[in-house]
């Protein structure tokens, strides 16, 4: 009796229902061709052939050889291997993976790898060796990976990169080289990758970047330089990279821009330069680009000039936090039709000019605390229709006159509180304003610093019998400088008070016929000794409390931000 012959369809049934029936190893999720694990001690055996992806996670093989990969490295086309205790991979572990075209070894323990472990993934495009604990790299790794688009080598403690290392690597787009201890790059490290998009050294110890070694990135759309020790830039440092829109540059020791160095730069509309030592900028260093944030803040800028920011016409927002600015020049704004928001809090402002923020049509918001303002220009907001909050908290204002509230006027909110207000009749101006437009601020806030018989009351619910006279000199003077908390208060001398000493004819005999004047006059000494030293023990701790709550209140506060106090 002659068998049936099998068919081609039975063939391919029975090879689909021996896919199907394989069991899963312990410790994984298997779907189709992807094999998932976690928590495994050993590397799993037994595994098919058709698999294409394997990913493990959390497990505790300290080692990877060929022989691991068995009947199924042939067909992988991804291998991940994630926060495990790995500490050695083999020699030619992957030299039967042809086909890998993504390989990730990251958070393990590994410090180095052999040199020839990548020769035959010439079909790999993704290598991650990110997290890790390598310290050296091997221009070998990467001589074979010309099909290689993504190389990430983050967070390892890798010292120097030898200039050749990413040269085979033409069809390169994106470099992570950040969280690492590198502290030199060559002229042509980047030699040759022209189609790169993405290069981050970021968190490294650069402490510059050679002129010309960025020329090649004709394509680069993002560069992270930020936290490294870089203390200058060439001016022609980006001039070959126009396709530039994200550079970050923030927390470096730079002191200086060179003229013309983001001149070039025409699709740039993002750039972080905070945390620097930048102690100018002039109209020469921003060229025409998108950009509409603008981070400035704690540098050691001191004077604001004149069109500095004239090309940045999309900018939205501006900070100049945490400088040291005791000067906006009056066109320092210039062209900035679209700004909605400007932070010059805690500088050194003692004064702003006439008109400074005219021709800036779109302003919302102004932020000028903690600094030490004490009066406001005529013109102060000439050109502004409206305002949503203009912040003058902790400056020096004893009292505002009329025309300054007027001006104020034009804001939704006036954030006032933090002033050494004197309450006398020169503060009838503000108490008006106060009561005339109590949503504009929060009125418990704003209180009389002086004179200590008022200290803490509510200015908008004093009376007109509650005020002193005009300038007041029977009560210490706080200036612009104690507010900040820094000398201590200045306390006006007050005239002293003259003690009768000599007896008069009237004096009194006591009985004993004995002359009494000069006791009594002895004990008045001591009790206006007495309550003189105790006036000022009183006041010092009243002028100690004030300045402790300034201190508190003029400190300025990274991780919180209201309305419109960028940082």
């Amino acid at each position: 009796m002659d068998l049936p012959v099998a068919t081609p369809h039975v063939l391919l049934l029975l090879c689909s229902l021996s896919a199907v029936i394989w069991a899963c190893p312990d410790g994984c999720k298997c779907l189709q061709s992807n094999v998932f694990c976690s928590g495994l001690v050993d590397f799993p055996t037994a595994l098919p052939s058709f698999i294409t992806q394997i990913f493990f996670s959390e497990c505790k093989f300290s080692s990877l050889k060929q022989e691991d990969l068995g009947d199924f490295s042939s067909s992988l086309q991804t291998f991940r291997i994630k926060d495990t205790v790995l500490r050695e991979v083999r020699p030619g572990t992957f030299d039967s993976s042809p086909d890998l075209k993504a390989l990730l070894l990251t958070g393990t323990e590994l410090q180095d790898l052999p040199e020839a472990l990548f020769q035959k993934l010439q079909k790999l495009e993704y290598l991650s060796l990110m997290l890790n604990k390598l310290s050296v790299v091997h221009p070998q790794w990467f001589s074979s990976l010309t099909e290689m688009e993504k190389l990430d080598l983050s967070k390892n403690a890798i010292t120097i990169v030898p200039e050749e290392t990413f040269h085979p690597m033409t069809k390169l787009l994106y470099l992570f080289l950040s969280g690492n201890n590198i502290s030199d790059i060559f002229s042509e490290t980047f030699k040759g990758l022209s189609k790169l998009k993405i290069l981050r050294l970021n968190q490294n110890k650069l402490r510059e970047l050679p002129v010309g070694s960025l020329d090649d990135l004709v394509n680069l759309e993002e560069l992270s330089l930020q936290h490294n020790l870089i203390t200058h830039l060439h001016h022609d440092m980006f001039s070959k990279n126009l396709k530039l829109q994200k550079l970050f540059l923030s927390s470096n020791r730079l002191t200086s821009l060179p003229q013309g160095i983001f001149f070039n730069l025409p699709l740039l509309f993002q750039i972080s330069l905070y945390e620097n030592h930048l102690g100018r900028l002039g109209p020469g260093v921003f060229g025409a680009m998108p950009l509409q944030e603008l981070w400035l803040y704690d540098n050691k800028l001191s004077h604001v000039e004149d069109d500095t920011f004239k090309n940045l016409t999309q900018l939205r927002l501006l900070v100049l936090s945490r400088n040291q600015i005791s000067q906006v020049s009056k066109d320092a704004f210039r062209g900035l039709q679209h700004l909605g928001e400007v932070s010059l809090h805690t500088n050194r402002l003692t004064t702003l000019q006439a008109g400074v923020f005219r021709d800036l049509p779109s302003l919302v918001n102004i932020s000028l605390e903690h600094n030490n303002i004490a009066s406001l220009p005529l013109g102060f907001l000439k050109g502004l229709s409206h305002l949503g909050q203009i912040d003058l908290r902790n400056n020096s204002f004893p009292n505002l006159p009329q025309e300054s509230l007027d001006a104020l006027s034009i804001a939704d909110e006036v954030l006032l509180q933090w002033n050494p207000w004197r309450c006398d009749r020169n503060i009838l101006p503000l108490r008006e304003w106060l009561r005339l437009h109590p949503s504009k601020t929060n009125q418990s806030l704003v209180t009389c610093s002086i004179p200590f018989t008022l200290y803490g009351e509510q200015i908008d619910t004093l009376t007109d019998e509650n005020l002193t006279p005009f300038a007041s000199t029977e009560e210490p003077v706080l200036t612009s400088i104690d507010v900040k908390g820094r000398p201590s208060p200045s306390i006006r001398s007050t005239p002293s008070i003259a003690v009768k000493t000599t007896p008069s004819s009237d004096n009194e005999v006591t009985s004993s016929g004995k002359d009494n004047s000069g006791t009594t006059n002895n004990t008045s000494v001591i009790l206006i000794a007495v309550a003189a030293v105790s006036t000022v023990i009183i006041s010092s701790i009243l002028i100690a409390y004030m300045i402790r709550r300034k201190n508190k209140s003029g400190k300025g506060n990274i991780g919180r931000r209201n309305k419109n106090s960028v940082l």
